[in-house]
């Protein structure tokens, strides 16, 4: 283990929890309302010191932090009680409710804030990813938009609506049409230019769109709630050798004994040759446990892994081999920032659809949830690879965290929001009993997510540790 790549891991996830406790400091000295410690960590102090009515302390445990508001909580008395007195300058159940809802959620605001900075600085300092691939057709798979369309493997594209295709990766919006529309291509097979027409059809309605309750129509209408299940695949894909270049942790084939260089021959008796075609034996198996043969060390192996639903496919935890670094490309500071926004809403849209379909039960909780040791393992992963790699960990770690805050369970802001809300709703505090039973439900909530992330985090390395294949 290099202590350098350990020390990058543990600053950087001391930043994000400063970041977002920072942000409910910053809102809460705002308002008037004072803060009686301001800590990162948890367990016993190592590191304190008193500036005003502030206690700034470094704590043990480097896996969290908190920013504890005074008159924040109703040990020794009740929202009630304290709303019926007059009000004592510096309590944070004091502030009205609208402060209140601006100083929980900017915490969450801060974590998504950082997200975007750290991806416009990226983008500015190193420009945009412009990644390379060659436009000539790796597998085509069956019932694809391209197979519709008569492309076959090693076809060589050539034009997209009489638009010139350098590469794959950017031609790629161009080559799959709108919602009911249909594009043009050129492409060359066997010294011959050939005509195809790839169409798409209607754009499915999601799952709010199409329900009985209006109120759930009318926000899909606005853009919001899951994402319409799409099983249109364009199957346009350049070829890539069927290699590892990264066993996910903590997911199936990590923990059946795969690791980062194997090549994958066969799947469930299947040969193998591209990189396509093995995502797609994957994803369309007729059993849960693949039968996977691969090559390590020029030695041929043989494990069984089992697939797990991602909330989009069935899959087992790997990714491609890179094939070299993207080409960046140079854009202006305001279209960085542009693109940088995009980003991160496109991503925060995209984890807000994974955690519904978790909570709704449409992916496994058991097998999609980690907790703060594979968190830290993968960003440990990552360092390794090289700081712009931990950055973009971080990126995504934070919008967890923009997301994870925001939902109504008690324990977090998220929760507590929604008590401002009612109690803005009704003119009154939420009574104590309500509260203290809303608060204890999330509590256990809360308590069993944990024991079924820390228990996940152990599975894991003794799985890994148990099927490593030397």
């Amino acid at each position: 283990m290099n202590i350098i790549h350990l020390v990058e891991v543990l600053l950087f996830f001391s930043f994000m929890i400063f970041i977002h406790e920072s942000g409910h400091f910053l809102a809460a000295r705002l308002f008037g309302v004072e803060v009686e410690e301001f800590a990162l960590g948890f367990g016993p102090t190592f590191l304190s010191r008193q500036w005003g009515k502030t206690l700034y302390a470094i704590r043990v445990v480097p896996l969290g932090g908190f920013c504890k508001m005074k008159g924040g909580d109703l040990s020794d008395s009740s929202a009630e009680t304290m709303h019926q007195k007059p009000a004592e300058p510096g309590e944070f159940l004091f502030a009205s409710w609208w402060k209140r809802v601006i100083i929980l959620l900017a915490g969450p605001g801060m974590n998504f804030l950082s997200a975007l900075v750290l991806t416009a600085g990226l983008f500015i300092c190193l420009g945009e990813p412009m990644e390379i691939a060659q436009p000539l057709l790796g597998f085509v798979p069956p019932n694809s938009l391209a197979a519709k369309a008569g492309l076959h493997e090693g076809d060589l594209l050539l034009t997209v609506n009489g638009k010139p295709i350098d590469n794959l990766n950017t031609a790629y919006d161009d080559l799959l049409p709108d919602y009911g529309k249909s594009v043009v291509i050129t492409y060359q097979r066997k010294n011959k230019v050939e005509t195809a027409t790839i169409e798409r059809g209607a754009k499915p309605e999601s799952p709010w769109a199409s329900s009985d309750i209006s109120a759930l129509r009318l926000l899909a209408k606005a853009g919001l709630g899951p994402v319409p299940t799409d099983n249109t695949e364009l199957g346009i894909s350049d070829r890539k050798d069927p290699i590892v270049g990264q066993a996910l942790l903590g997911q199936p084939a990590r923990n059946a004994g795969l690791q980062d260089g194997d090549e994958i021959t066969q799947v469930n008796g299947q040969k193998v040759t591209d990189w396509a075609q093995l995502a797609y034996l994957i994803r369309n198996a007729s059993t849960e446990n693949l039968q996977i043969e691969f090559i390590r060390d020029k030695t041929a192996h043989t494990i069984t892994i089992p697939r797990i639903f991602n909330g989009y496919y069935k899959a087992i935890g790997i990714s491609p081999v890179d094939n070299g670094k993207p080409e960046m490309k140079r854009v202006p500071v305001l279209t960085a920032v542009s693109d940088a926004t995009n980003y991160t809403l496109n991503l925060s849209k995209m984890l807000v659809d994974g955690i519904v379909k978790l909570f709704t039960g449409q992916v496994s909780l058991k097998d999609n949830v980690a907790g703060p040791v594979t968190i830290m393992r993968m960003m440990y992963q990552n360092a390794t690879q090289g700081l712009q790699d931990l950055i973009h960990s971080v990126i995504v770690i934070s919008l967890i965290l923009f997301v994870m805050n925001l939902l109504p369970i008690p324990v977090v802001d998220g929760g507590q929001i929604v008590l401002c809300l009612i109690e803005a709703i009704k003119r009154s505090p939420v009574s104590v009993k309500a509260q203290m039973i809303y608060q204890q439900v999330g509590f256990v909530l809360v308590i069993g997510l944990m024991a079924l992330t820390v228990f996940n985090d152990f599975k894991n390395i003794f799985l890994e540790m148990h099927n490593h294949i030397r």
